[in-house]
Formats: structure tokens, C-alpha cells, sequence
């Protein structure tokens, strides 16, 4: 692979009230580039929390119609006991006394207490099942509340981190709106430094294969002058994370969607071992991620005017560390 830096022309433009505006304007982008990470990550944070919502209110509704079912059965045996307690208070006998002295043939005291004991195997049956229905019912309720309190909980979480997705979308929309105003007053010579050298690129050179990392990569290169756009995950524009996770999907692979939390997945992987397809985190607040694509090189969406493009691996910022997916 050739990748070599075309060498920009001289200028004397001494430090001035020019370069200081283009300063000023990667630090804006700086700040902008991480109220977006901060944005995915409230996003995410978000429909995840939107997720466990409507598992709670599922588990919410299925306990308490457990509990409306359990319900029932409490009512139902309520009403054998109910039926027993008429039937003593209205003079049944249930002992073996009573059996004795109302038979009037050892045939007829053998009957008579048979069926006794079948009415007291019934009754002790009844009573055991309605101490066991209540338990059950108990439970249910219990479930349910909890699956409510756990429900509630989630969408109060769910809107609190809403409340920081809208914060942090404002956030940017203003950051936005300064930065494109910057960069409309940038000169052609500011916008060149800002875009850095030019480096003639052979595509055809970059590993292929049908590995995902490799995948990835001949995704991620394929989007090449493709605008930097925050927020976006493709096809046609991205920010930074959004060109990986973009990359890595068409390689059926899945990947966090911000850069920290890039970091935080995948397999750490010393610089010295670095291989196609791993990912790069620059800043020590990993606010920045390109992906390696051989030969001391990443492909990074960079910043607002600049397009995807191709970069010895310390141009795309300070380097943090490496993972592999």
C-alpha cells in the first residue's frame, strides 16, 4: 500500500488574526466532536432504557394478571369453607360419636364412618389448598407490585436520560451553528491546513479478505471524501464512530456506537500489533476513533469540512489505545 504525503505549498503567512481563527475553530470542533460522542452515548443510553420500560410493563401486566387469576381461585375456595362453616353452624356432625350412636348395624357404622372420613380427607384437602392458593396469590401481588415499582422507575430513568439527550442535541445545534459560521470565513489557504497534506492513497494495496475486520476496512476506505457530518452513521456521511460502526455492520458485526464505549469493548491490542480492521482511540477522553488500515495508517471521519480520509495513525490526534473486534 502507498501512502505518501503530497507536500503543501510554502506560504510565509506569519501567526496572525487568521491562524488564530483557524485555531479557534478546530478547538470549537474539538468541543463539538465530544457533545456529539456525549450525544450518541444519551441516545443510546436512552433506547436502552426505553427497551427495559416496556420489558417491566410486560412483566407488570403478566403479574397482575397472575394475581386477578389467583383471585379467582382464593374466591373459589373461600366459598368451600364458607359451605363447611354453614354446615356446622346448622347442627352437621362430623365426629366418630356421633357415628356410633346413629348406626343402628355394624354395616351402617362402617358406612357412616367412611363417609365421615371422606368428609374430613375433603375438608383437610380444601383447607390445605386455600392456604396454599393465598400464598400463591400473595406472591402475585407481590410480583406485580415490584414489576410496577420496576416499571415506574424505568420510565423515570428512561425521561431523565431523555432530558440529557435534548440538553446535549441543543448543545451541539448551537455548537454547530458557530462552527459553520467559522468555517464560512475560513480562506482557501486556512481551509487547506485545516484539511491537512494531501496523501496519494492506492486503495487496491489495502488487505482484502473475507474476515469482518477486513470486511470493515474495505468499507471504511470505500467511503473515502464522504463529509463528516455529527451524529451520522452513514452511508454517505458520518462522524467518527459512526464510520466504524457503519464499516463493521457490513461485516454483519456489531459495535458500540461511541467511541468510549468503543474502548471500553472489544480486545486491547498493543500499538506494536496492530492489524487491519482494529480500532484506534485518540484523546484521553477518547472523544475520537479511526479504524487501521495497515502501513502506520487510519482511515478517520475527522471533523466538520473535513471528508473521510486516510492518515498516518498520529495525525488523526493524540493517540489513547487499540481494541480489536
Amino acid at each position: 500500500m502507498s501512502v505518501l504525503p503530497i507536500a503543501p505549498e510554502a506560504s510565509a503567512e506569519p501567526e496572525s488574526g487568521a491562524s488564530q481563527i483557524l485555531s479557534h475553530y478546530r478547538e470549537l470542533s474539538r468541543d463539538a466532536e465530544k457533545t456529539t460522542e456525549a450525544m450518541n452515548k444519551a441516545q443510546h443510553d436512552y433506547d436502552v432504557q426505553r427497551k427495559i420500560v416496556v420489558t417491566q410493563r410486560r412483566a407488570s401486566a403478566k403479574a397482575t394478571k397472575r394475581l386477578d387469576s389467583m383471585a379467582e381461585q382464593m374466591d373459589d375456595a373461600q366459598k368451600k369453607v364458607d359451605a363447611l362453616a354453614r354446615a356446622s353452624y346448622r347442627g352437621a356432625r362430623v365426629n366418630r360419636l356421633y357415628a356410633v350412636l346413629v348406626s343402628d348395624s355394624p354395616q351402617g357404622l362402617l358406612d357412616n364412618m367412611s363417609g365421615l372420613e371422606i368428609m374430613s380427607r375433603q375438608s383437610a384437602a380444601d383447607l390445605k389448598s386455600i392456604a396454599a392458593t393465598a400464598r400463591k396469590t400473595r406472591e402475585a401481588k407481590a410480583n406485580a407490585d415490584k414489576a410496577a415499582r420496576e416499571a415506574s422507575d424505568a420510565v423515570a430513568v428512561a425521561e431523565k436520560q431523555r432530558g440529557k439527550l435534548q440538553s446535549k442535541q441543543s448543545d451541539l445545534q448551537l455548537e454547530a451553528v458557530r462552527i459553520r459560521a467559522v468555517y464560512k470565513s475560513l480562506t482557501g489557504k486556512q481551509l487547506a491546513a485545516l484539511r491537512g497534506p494531501k496523501y496519494k492513497f492506492d486503495a487496491r494495496a489495502v488487505a482484502k479478505g473475507t474476515s469482518p475486520a477486513l470486511v470493515a476496512v474495505q468499507a471504511a476506505i470505500s467511503r473515502i471524501g464522504d463529509p463528516y457530518v455529527w451524529g451520522a452513521t452513514g452511508p454517505n456521511q458520518f462522524d467518527c464512530s459512526g464510520l466504524m460502526l457503519w464499516a463493521y455492520k457490513q461485516a454483519h458485526k456489531s459495535l458500540p456506537r461511541t467511541s468510549e464505549a468503543q474502548l471500553a469493548g472489544g480486545k486491547p491490542v498493543d500499538r506494536d500489533d496492530l492489524k487491519p480492521g482494529d480500532l484506534v482511540i485518540y484523546y484521553p477522553d477518547a472523544t475520537h476513533v479511526g479504524m487501521y488500515v495497515g502501513d502506520g495508517f487510519v482511515v478517520h471521519a475527522s471533523t466538520f469540512g473535513v471528508p473521510v480520509a486516510v492518515v498516518p495513525i498520529d495525525k488523526a490526534g493524540p493517540y489513547n489505545s487499540a481494541r480489536r473486534y
